[in-house]
Formats: C-alpha cells, sequence, structure tokens
C-alpha cells in the first residue's frame, strides 16, 4: 500500500509516519511538509529513502504536491491549524487550512484517481456541553472555530463518494503522550512538567471540566487498524476514537500526586482556580462502542500513560541538572 501523509510534522502525523515506516502493509509514504525546518527535524528522525519520501507543500497549492498523489493508494489527511485559542484568534487561517486546504486536497486526490481518503477529525465537532459521553449519530454542534471548520472538513470528505471515492473519518478525542512533536503546554504534559519540576499543578475552573485522554501511540494504532485490508468493510463510515473513560480535570491531577507518590517523586501541591461568574463546564468525551464492535480499543491506561510521562520528564530533568 502506498499512503500520502498530510500533516507529517504534526504530533500525530509525525508518530504515524515513524509507525508506517515500520509496518510490513506500506510499500511507501509520501510525507507533505508544510516548511524546511519541520523537513529538516522529519530526516533527523527518519531519513529519506525508497520508502519515505518528504515534500514540502502548501494544502491550498495542489502544484506543490499534486503530482505524488498519482502513485498513492490512500490519503491520510492529518493536517490542520488546530488550537481552540489559536482558532479563535485566527480564523481566517483555520478556514484556509481546515477547510479551503481540504477541498483543495481532495479535488486533487480525486482528478489523480485516489480511491480512498482517511480523514482525521476531532471530537470538538460536538460541542462541549451535556449530555455525553457523544456517539457518532449525534448531530454535531460545534462550538468553537477549530470545531466547526473541522466538521466541514467532514462534509467535504464525505461528499468524495458520489465519485467513487471511499471515505473514513476518525473522530480523536484529546491526544496526549510522549512522542515526537509532544504538545507541551498541553495539559497533561503541562502537568507532567510541573510536577517533576516542583511547581504547583493549577487547576482552573475548579477542575469540573471533563476531558478524554487517548494516548499517542493508541491514536496511531487505531488508524493502521482501519488501514489493514481486513478492515475494509468499515470504510465510508465514521468512528469516534477515545479512551471511552473521560474524567474530570480534578481526579486527572489527583492521579498525577498520587503517581508521584508511587514513583518516589515529590507531590505537587493543587492550587484551584474557581470559573468565572456564569461559565458552564466543558464536557468531553466520547462513547467507543462503535469502535470496539468493529474490533479495536485502546491499549494504554491512562495510569500508564502518566507514569511514563512522568519519567520522561524526570529523565531531561536529571540530564539538565549540572553535575557535581
Amino acid at each position: 500500500m502506498k499512503v500520502f501523509l498530510t500533516g507529517a510534522s504534526g504530533y500525530l502525523g509525525s508518530n504515524l509516519l515513524l509507525a508506517l515506516s515500520r509496518s510490513p502493509d506500506i510499500a511507501k509514504v509520501v510525507c507533505l511538509v508544510r516548511t524546511h525546518e519541520k523537513l529538516s527535524f522529519l530526516r533527523g528522525i527518519l531519513p529519506e529513502g525508497t520508502m519515505v519520501q518528504y515534500v514540502v507543500g502548501d494544502l491550498n497549492d495542489p502544484a506543490t504536491y499534486g503530482a505524488y498523489l498519482e502513485d498513492a493508494d490512500i490519503v491520510v489527511h492529518a493536517a490542520a491549524v488546530r488550537g481552540i485559542e489559536f482558532c479563535e484568534s485566527h480564523p481566517d487561517e483555520a478556514e484556509r487550512v481546515n477547510v479551503s486546504g481540504t477541498r483543495k486536497l481532495l479535488e486533487a486526490a480525486l482528478q489523480s484517481g485516489v480511491k480512498r481518503i482517511l480523514y482525521c477529525s476531532s471530537q470538538a465537532v460536538y460541542g462541549a456541553k451535556d449530555p455525553y459521553p457523544y456517539r457518532e449519530d449525534c448531530a454535531p454542534r460545534p462550538d468553537t472555530v477549530y470545531g466547526r471548520t473541522k466538521y466541514r472538513g467532514e462534509l467535504l470528505v464525505r461528499e468524495t463518494q458520489q465519485r467513487g471515492m471511499q471515505f473514513l473519518i476518525l473522530r480523536f478525542s484529546k491526544l496526549y503522550g510522549s512522542g515526537t512533536f509532544i504538545r507541551e503546554e498541553e495539559l497533561p504534559h503541562r502537568f507532567a512538567r510541573y510536577a517533576v519540576g516542583g511547581v504547583f499543578l493549577p487547576v482552573y475552573h475548579n477542575g469540573e471540566d471533563v476531558v478524554d485522554l487517548l494516548h499517542i501511540r493508541d491514536a496511531v494504532a487505531s488508524i493502521e487498524f482501519f488501514l489493514h485490508p481486513a478492515r475494509n468493510h468499515c470504510w465510508n463510515d465514521v468512528y469516534n476514537v477515545g479512551s471511552g473513560s473521560p474524567l474530570s480535570v480534578l481526579s486527572l491531577a489527583g492521579l498525577y500526586q498520587e503517581l508521584c507518590r508511587k514513583l518516589g517523586l515529590g507531590v505537587p501541591a493543587l492550587r484551584t482556580f474557581p470559573p468565572s461568574p456564569g461559565r458552564k463546564p466543558k464536557i468531553l468525551g466520547l462513547d467507543v462502542t462503535k469502535l470496539k464492535k468493529a474490533g479495536w480499543t485502546p491499549a494504554i491506561s491512562l495510569e500508564e500513560g502518566i507514569r511514563e510521562l512522568l519519567l520522561v520528564y524526570q529523565k531531561a530533568r536529571n540530564s539538565a541538572s549540572p553535575c557535581g
């Protein structure tokens, strides 16, 4: 199988690339990368060769990558402008990449005769209100710029079926865990970094928000699962991909304290901050019943994933400390 991968310089895309490069089912991966700086980093962790080829280009300019689609069996579209706050403050950029870029990519893929598109979507298409956990048959009610642009991308992907392309949409919950291009400032990683650094864990909005955390290796494994020929019958459909075990941010902070104690690390204090007047908790959680029926479940528990994060950050902290 020959794969054309977008977003190879992102958190999900780069870790997926490493996995695909080791898969016996994959003959070649062509990776679309945004900048030469990201290209240099990727070449450092995975040199270019017969299995992997890098292309620097722009989703909105098919002339920079269109020729590389002609040999592809499938497009895995993991590129996006993400981050709730960033998209709220840069709505034009979110629109340009997540909607216009997806449209241009799909048109180029169709013209090149690509038969399949796997689209990496987000739980953000559901919004963040009760009731939850969200099922695939729940009507999407995105309440952020990011969620709206990702859902519009989904609609574009669905339309390709009318022109003979098979699609698969995977709606991922929040990703975390040690890997390439780790999102240092996002909640699970920030807690780990603060914990080993002896800094208190800031718990905003009294920790009432609910999160659904999926380890990055599980996210990658779910894509590999659906790419396997044995799952051909699963296509032209939508699947939630999450842990199936959402928890409050306050409970998450408590788990960090418990694991620090077990690992012999200093136990960080919690500092809670109340929500602003009138703010309602953001409730995120995915029903993964359909995913389990398809034959896949996450393999890495939240406790295992956080333990690994704490050890990774502790090792990095010890390495950075001056000797003697």
